[in-house]
Parts: C-alpha cells; sequence; structure tokens
C-alpha cells in the first residue's frame, strides 16, 4: 500500500484547537478468504469414507484486487471560557470524518452475493462531546455515530464471517465530584452510563430492509468511589 496525508492544525492560547486534514491510501491488493471447488482424490486413503464425488469445498486466503481510500477528516476542542467568562468550565470536542473508497471484495457475507464494500469501513463517523469541569465537579455526554458497515460475527461453528452491521448512534454519559479539600480531599465518585438512549444493534442481508437481527442491549450502569494517596 502506499499512503499520502496532508492536515492543517491551528492552536490558540494553549487552550483550543482545530484540524482538518486530507488522506488518500492506493492498496495493491487485498487478502481475502473465499471458498473455492477443490478435488480431494488425491487425498483418499483406504480409510477414507466412500462419498459420491471427492469433489468439495476449499477455503483459504486469496490476494484480491486493490483500489484507494480517500477522505477528509476534522477535529475542533473549544474552552467556551473563551467565548464568555461566564462559561468557564465548559467546552465541546468534535471530530468527523467522510471517507471513500473504491475497494470492492467478494461478498462472503450471509445471504451475499457480487461484490462488498472494504470491511470495518463507515463512510461517515463523527463525535460530539459536551463537557463541565470546575471546582471537582465534572460532567460530559458523548455522541458518536457510524454509518452502515461490513463487520464480523461468529457463526455456530465458531468461525468468523462478514455481516452487514446497520448505522449506529451512542450517547455516553459520566458525572464524577473530587473533593477539594477537607478530611476528604483527594476522595472522588464517578457515576458512568454507557449506551443511555439505548441504541439497537442490527445486521441486515445486502439491502437495509432484510433485517436478520436486531438486538437491544440496554444501558450499562457503572458507579467508582477512588482515593488517591
Amino acid at each position: 500500500a502506499k499512503g499520502l496525508d496532508l492536515s492543517y492544525e491551528s492552536y490558540w492560547d494553549n487552550k483550543a484547537y482545530a484540524s482538518v486534514a486530507a488522506f488518500y491510501k492506493k492498496l495493491d491488493t487485498y487478502i481475502v478468504t473465499t471458498a473455492r471447488p477443490a478435488d480431494f482424490a488425491p487425498f483418499i486413503t483406504a480409510g477414507t469414507q466412500v462419498l459420491p464425488s471427492t469433489i468439495g469445498e476449499f477455503s483459504g486466503p486469496i490476494n484480491g484486487s486493490g483500489g484507494n481510500i480517500k477522505g477528509l477528516e476534522a477535529t475542533a476542542s473549544l474552552p467556551f471560557n473563551m467565548v464568555s467568562s461566564y462559561l468557564d468550565g465548559f467546552g465541546l470536542v468534535a471530530n468527523a470524518a467522510l471517507t471513500k473508497s473504491s475497494v470492492n471484495l467478494p461478498d462472503t457475507a450471509e445471504g451475499g452475493s457480487g461484490n462488498m464494500p472494504l470491511p470495518g469501513l463507515s463512510e461517515k463517523v463523527g463525535s460530539l462531546t459536551l463537557y463541565y469541569e470546575k471546582n471537582g465537579f465534572s460532567a460530559r455526554v458523548a455522541d458518536r455515530y457510524r454509518s452502515d458497515f461490513v463487520g464480523e460475527v461468529s457463526t455456530f461453528t465458531g468461525d468468523r464471517t462478514p455481516t452487514y452491521i446497520a448505522a449506529e448512534k451512542i450517547v455516553d454519559l459520566q458525572l464524577g465530584y473530587e473533593f477539594q479539600d477537607g478530611p476528604l480531599k483527594n476522595l472522588s465518585f464517578n457515576l458512568s452510563v454507557n449506551n443511555l438512549t439505548d441504541a439497537t444493534f442490527q445486521r441486515y442481508r445486502k439491502t437495509k430492509e432484510n433485517i436478520i437481527e436486531e438486538v437491544k442491549y440496554g444501558k450499562t450502569i457503572l458507579f467508582g468511589v477512588n482515593y488517591k494517596m
């Protein structure tokens, strides 16, 4: 593979920054696992069970065709006290990326046919975090998004197989407080709620209308107590 990256970054008062980047990668080849017919006659011994045919299916990695991956990414971090002193302690961190790929692979997903896009690649991803940190108090709410992509799941035999996964949007929340003075100084409490909005996980066959799995995992709530010596 060959790659080219170009970025521009700007910083303000060692507090805020913004960046934008462009990237291009040329893949000469991409390794894929495919199944193809094979004649197992040379491997038959006297003790081999008699079968109707010696032609079977053989799975293994091959060098697939290559292609390119290109995209744009933007990131920003801004404490709001740079806008107004009344907003001291508040801030945001944001990130977004748009990626395109010309890589097409044999569709080995469940019920697939033809070609499929590059596994693990979402064309659109983004995140936004709003926070407050002051006088021992801390609060963060983070929203992250990724568009449809090809992922992997385990089959009933334990093998990994590609699958189409629908776009997802996950919201997490974190609250905390650390005592600043007195006998409880350096004692802190932390509450985290992952998947606050109880987002749904979906898998589908080729088209989004053909849903094969829909699961709600629910929220995960974590509470912690820490003390720094």
